[in-house]
């Protein structure tokens, strides 16, 4: 019992958009975006059931258990559509930081390249503000002190500037510190939206399930069709 309390804590911490893009957003996903646009056509179109069939290969016409031409279209077809939605929720309300990546190695590696020193000030900021925490423990005030006095030139906003800092000196120097600051704010914004990543998840689970009944129909159909013509 503890283990499974232990496991359900560890899930729900770490219950994120990452971990679910290519279920959410792979290529059959975002195909399926175009068949509320082709749906009607195909849905209606005697040739393609009849393609869907499979008489000769499936041999349907001895095989009397399972699905028809037409209804293993329809399920296709609602499957594809629930797909698309859940497809199309995810890219209305997935996270903000899947700009710069959809994982933590993707996310880091842009952003140590793209961001500028307002960017990491305001990451620092939101940090301090939610506990001073990162994935990998608490870090210094001093140390972060000293990767701004290395980053930022004298007298920066006013007209009396100084070029004195070292933008890519700091960044090298303080790798560990800005590493640890990206990682953490990747996190807290992996698992913002909880309530729709759990809506495109059973959407996309009910249209995995709805490709997947006609595939195993004809696979049974092709198996006992097979024995049936070897006895």
């Amino acid at each position: 019992m503890k283990s499974l309390k232990s496991w359900w804590q560890t899930f729900t911490y770490n219950y994120s958009w990452s971990d679910y893009v290519g279920y959410i957003d792979g290529w059959i996903p975002k195909l399926a975006l175009s068949v509320p646009i082709l749906g009607y056509l195909i849905l209606f179109n005697d040739s393609v059931s009849e393609i869907i069939s499979f008489k000769h290969l499936a041999k349907e016409e001895i095989n009397s258990f399972g699905l028809e031409g037409a209804s293993r279209l329809r399920l296709l077809y609602f499957g594809l559509i629930f797909l698309g939605v859940s497809n199309f929720i995810y890219r209305i309300k997935k996270p903000y930081i899947f700009k710069f990546g959809t994982n933590l190695i993707d996310y880091t590696k842009n952003c140590l390249y793209i961001f500028t020193l307002g960017d990491y000030i305001d990451i620092h900021g939101t940090i301090r503000h939610e506990g001073h925490l990162t994935l990998s423990g608490k870090y210094y005030d001093s140390e972060w002190e000293g990767f701004l006095e290395a980053a930022k030139n004298t007298g920066e906003g006013t007209e009396k500037v100084i070029r004195d800092g070292d933008w890519e000196s700091a960044k090298s120097k303080y790798g560990s510190l800005l590493r640890d600051m990206l990682r953490e704010n990747f996190f807290r914004n992996d698992i913002k939206g909880r309530f729709w990543l759990t809506v495109c998840l059973i959407l996309s689970s009910i249209g995995y399930l709805f490709l997947a009944i006609p595939s195993v129909d004809l696979f049974l159909k092709v198996v006992v069709s097979t024995f049936h013509g070897a006895i």
